[in-house]
């Protein structure tokens, strides 16, 4: 848990780290005090709690994990696919405001000469 602690660089999870490693020394579930802090989603405070029960804690910190890192890859992809639309729109408006800034003085002079 002091690994966790020092790793971690928010100062309210980094708390509620510390008392939850106070907790688990007296003897208490891991899931109690993280619950309790509300920093915590209550699916990883459940899974930590069925791994304690059934002792595979372990696996389900590996499973909170994956589900994490899913979720961060999935968001990715969605930032990157609105990415590229946004780059082709801003840089079709570059490139008109070129092309307006070349022909609007073309047109003025035209209009002088008539």
């Amino acid at each position: 848990m002091e690994i966790v602690r020092n790793v971690v660089n928010n100062v309210y999870i980094g708390e509620a780290i510390t008392r939850a490693a106070k907790d688990v020394e007296e003897g208490q579930s891991l899931a109690v005090p993280l619950a309790a802090s509300g920093l915590f989603p209550p699916m990883v405070t459940e899974m930590i709690a069925i791994g304690e029960q059934t002792g595979s804690l372990e696996k389900m910190l590996n499973r909170i994990a994956i589900a994490y890192e899913t979720e961060a890859q999935s968001d990715v992809m969605v930032m990157t696919s609105l990415l590229e639309p946004i780059m082709i729109l801003l840089m079709g408006l570059i490139v008109g405001f070129i092309v307006f800034s070349i022909l609007l003085p073309i047109f003025e002079m035209n209009q002088l000469v008539r």
